[in-house]
């Protein structure tokens, strides 16, 4: 029994010097506390270790996630520029793949307003406390919200800009710098008047170049048949519900090639109560009288007046240069009229001749920047990245394939789908086109109206004078309108300007004088 314990007992000392040897270490011995510091220590410069790795490999190769947090979205609203439009979208994620191959970290996003009234709709849209980054604004809409210091002065981002330097007009530098709140960028479109070439060549008669021309032409074309139908219902031109068309081309052969011109002591009075203004209206009532302006001109809407012209009606119009004189042109030969249409300097005066002068004291339309935006500098940067060149050749030109096309040598020709594309921006008159984009007819249309470039002399009325004004206006409206279709005899014309200085004019005419001189 003795020899058996003592067995046992030295099988139980071999096995606990094993165990003791499997756990001995090198090392001291530690306090358990030690000992767990230095293992959480450990962990910790693992994770450091293990972060440092991933920085570096970050470095190498972003992640996409990390990408997209870098771009900024930028909002913004314009009429028929909609995020219901597939087309418009499509459009959308072209500009945005150009924004970041040109290193601008911006992703466009159009807001949709619902249907109804473009202005009123994105009033409710702002009173409510959404103002999109980027806004197009039009019709006064501006005024408001510029006198609530809600939109940002352009003026410091427009003189550090290299690219809006080269691409902005003289008008609209003059424009910027009395009013910078809204940026536009387009050609300077007067309007002109077109002639039918085929009119011209059946009765032998001259491109007309004095008033006394123009009013031979059109007379010749009313005591004419063109239309066939053995009836006296062929008129000279028509314009679209007022003469305001009419002023456009006719105003400084009579005189008037400013809003506020100078009377005979060089004072500045309005040039619808001039001695100029009698005289061309007594012209108008002669062309209304004679049957060669269209007697229906007062109800005639932009369609039906181009349809008098493509039906033979009459022989004349006056449109704005450029697109929509080409437009006209291609109308006229899908209705399958085998002639082209004859762009026409202003007629030539006594004293002067001209179109109608430009306005240069702000824009009546453009894009303009939340002043609350966060994305400020990121929203002008994406405006004038659209106003640069490479903008230009995606606004201008549209998508290749669609719109366009380039062949194996490089070459870029316009597809007949080009003929629906526009410009959702701007469109840089300065910018060279690898294609044209007007017809020779356009373009000859804008070289005409740029030859006879003038800047208005005008004023805003006061907001306190404004419905003084509106009546001023109903009152000439009146009597101009009585005047030309014979109701007031043309004398009566005195007793206008006399009531005109009565319900405002005199005092208007004192501001004008201290604002102009």
């Amino acid at each position: 029994m003795t020899n058996r314990k003592k067995i046992m007992n030295l099988f139980i000392c071999f096995i606990l010097m094993i165990i003791l040897s499997g756990c001995s270490s090198n090392s001291e011995p530690t306090a358990k506390g030690e000992e767990n510091e230095i293992q959480e220590s450990s962990i910790e410069i693992d994770d450091g270790e293990k972060n440092d790795n991933q920085d570096a490999n970050n470095e190498i190769e972003p992640d996409e996630n990390d990408i997209e947090d870098e771009i900024v979205t930028v909002t913004l609203v314009e009429k028929d520029f909609i995020p219901s439009n597939p087309d418009d979208l499509a459009y959308i994620d072209k500009i945005n793949e150009a924004l970041i191959e040109n290193g601008i970290k911006a992703k466009l996003e159009l807001v949709d307003l619902p249907k109804g009234d473009y202005l009123e709709q994105l009033n409710l849209m702002i009173d409510g406390g959404t103002i999109p980054d980027i806004i197009w604004l039009r019709d006064g809409a501006d005024i408001q919200l510029a006198e609530q210091g809600l939109l940002l002065d352009l003026t410091e981002y427009i003189r550090d800009s290299n690219v809006f330097q080269d691409a902005l007009e003289p008008y609209n530098k003059c424009r910027i710098s009395s009013y910078p709140y809204l940026l536009r960028i387009r050609y300077n479109t007067p309007k002109l008047a077109v002639v039918r070439k085929d009119w011209l060549d059946e009765l032998n008669l001259p491109i007309p170049e004095t008033v006394e021309d123009y009013y031979n032409v059109l007379k010749a074309f009313a005591e004419s048949d063109f239309d066939h139908n053995g009836k006296q219902d062929t008129y000279g031109i028509t314009v679209t519900g007022d003469t305001s068309r009419l002023d456009d081309i006719f105003n400084a052969a009579f005189s008037m090639s400013t809003t506020w011109i100078k009377d005979e002591n060089g004072e500045y009075i309005y040039s619808k109560v001039s001695s100029y203004e009698k005289e061309k209206l007594a012209f108008y009532h002669k062309l209304l009288k004679e049957n060669i302006l269209d007697p229906e001109y007062v109800s005639t809407k932009w369609d039906t007046m181009e349809d008098k012209l493509y039906t033979g009606k009459v022989g004349m119009v006056i449109g704005s240069a450029g697109k929509v004189i080409e437009i006209y042109n291609t109308k006229l030969r899908n209705a399958g009229v085998e002639t082209d249409l004859i762009p026409l300097n202003p007629p030539k005066g006594e004293e002067g001749m001209g179109f109608a002068p430009i306005d240069v004291s702000r824009e009546e339309m453009g894009f303009a920047i939340s002043a609350d935006s966060p994305n400020k500098d990121i929203a002008f940067q994406v405006l004038e990245f659209m106003a640069s060149d490479e903008g230009q050749f995606l606004d201008r030109l549209g998508f290749e394939g669609r719109d366009y096309e380039v062949d194996i040598n490089g070459d870029i020709s316009r597809t007949e789908k080009a003929e629906d594309w526009y410009a959702r921006f701007f469109d840089v008159p300065s910018w060279e086109s690898p294609v044209p984009l007007l017809s020779e007819l356009g373009q000859e249309s804008l070289d005409i109206t740029s030859s006879y470039y003038v800047e208005d002399i005008i004023f805003y009325i006061p907001n306190e004078l404004e419905t003084n004004w509106a009546n001023m206006n109903n009152l000439y409206r009146e009597y101009s309108y009585k005047i030309i279709n014979g109701e007031y005899d043309i004398d009566k014309f005195d007793e206008f300007v006399e009531k005109w200085y009565e319900v405002g004019g005199d005092e208007i005419t004192t501001l004008a004088r201290e604002e102009l001189d």
